[in-house]
């Protein structure tokens, strides 16, 4: 079963994500903030990371960072309200795997965890 970290501060929308990718049949562990984040990717090591870039403590771009220079494996699924393109070029061009706007529904995270999955091999 492949593991996913949830970052995300605003809690009604980190347990709709959880709920619908549970469903879906992924395990799921979630963070409220960049700080955490970091951590539970150290202990754990999700096969992919949703993240938010406006986080307590450290934001999700410096997460991103962290993650591609620490774990370049992760994928990472920016899940944001910053929908500028500069916005959207500073994800990717941090590599992230993939980028959505809020609001999004969770069938349109679902579609890209399952591209990404099935690009890497997995």
């Amino acid at each position: 079963m492949k593991k996913i970290l949830i970052v995300e501060d605003e809690k009604d929308i980190a347990e709709l994500l959880e709920a619908g990718l549970k469903r879906s049949g992924f395990e799921i562990i979630t963070s409220p903030d960049g700080r955490d984040a970091i951590e539970k990717v150290k202990e754990g090591g999700p096969s992919l990371v949703i993240l938010d870039i406006q986080l307590p403590y450290v934001s999700g771009l410096e997460v991103l960072q962290w993650i591609k220079i620490n774990h370049p494996a992760i994928l990472v699924i920016m899940a944001t309200a910053k929908k500028e393109v500069d916005d959207i070029k500073n994800g990717y061009a941090l590599k992230a795997d993939y980028y959505v706007t809020k609001p999004y529904e969770v069938a349109e995270i679902l579609k890209g965890i399952h591209v990404l999955f099935s690009l890497s091999g997995d």
